[in-house]
């Protein structure tokens, strides 16, 4: 007894799919985007080098260049290309915003209390333990990025708008919603809390921002919008910009 074709594809097409596997290719995917963020840094830094060619201190354009260059390194590695790969596998739903709603804003409210109750708390046991050098540091702390006007209006506008969105589309959206699928609940917590951790690229940050990570992706899940998430993040952002501002030119 043989079997028609249509039947043959059929039984093809209901053969349960490798999760693990494509939860991997995702992760691939994503260190590509990662590569293109540093491959338009590297050009950023070329670009800044030949602005300012005496090998004195960088100029205004040249900070400008710096600061321009990483907004568009975060949002072509984090925003623009993650979208491409998931229209690929029709999943651009997992990165959207939406009009704020007021269950948004109290999650973002929430969201944002708990982070800083973390960061208080991380902060607190790291120097009743004298590990002073595991605090956090701000990730904009170069007083250069302060001197010119033009310089810091470009560096408030990466920092409270632009990095919000692609980081949130990126850990948020891409690794957390993309990987969950595949590789449940936990584990894609855990990836993307370690992946929103690495980009602040701060010793001291490590924990905190884990946590901060999971915090977000919770509050991701449970509005099911980037907005919440988003919202949260720029808040957290306004203040410690705000701070740092104060810092620098109080």
């Amino acid at each position: 007894m043989t079997q028609h074709p249509e039947v043959n594809d059929a039984l093809h097409d209901e053969q349960p799919e490798d999760r693990g596997l494509e939860g991997f290719k995702l992760v691939g995917w994503g260190l590509l985007c990662t590569l293109a963020w540093l491959v338009v840094l590297l050009v950023t830094g070329l670009i800044v080098r030949m602005i300012d060619d005496s090998g004195e201190a960088i100029s205004e354009t040249g900070l400008l260049a710096f600061v321009i260059g990483q907004g568009t390194a975060g949002l072509i590695g984090w925003l623009v290309l993650p979208r491409l790969v998931l229209r690929r596998k029709q999943r651009t739903e997992i990165i959207t915003w939406r009009r704020p709603t007021s269950t948004d804003a109290r999650w973002a409210v929430g969201g944002l209390i708990a982070i800083y109750a973390v960061l208080y708390a991380y902060i607190a046991i790291v120097s009743a333990a004298g590990l002073e050098s595991l605090e956090p540091q701000s990730t904009i702390d170069d007083d250069r990025l302060f001197v010119h006007t033009s310089v810091m209006v470009a560096l408030g506008i990466l920092v409270i708008v632009c990095a919000p969105i692609y980081e949130e589309a990126f850990a948020r959206g891409f690794v957390l919603g993309g990987l969950k699928p595949y590789w449940g609940m936990i584990p894609a917590f855990v990836v993307s809390a370690a992946v929103f951790s690495a980009l602040h690229a701060d010793l001291g940050s490590l924990i905190p921002f884990a946590i901060a990570g999971v915090i977000l992706g919770i509050v991701y899940l449970r509005t099911e919008s980037l907005t919440a998430a988003s919202m949260a993040h720029f808040g957290f952002n306004v203040i410690g910009f705000s701070a740092t501002l104060y810092q620098q030119l109080g």
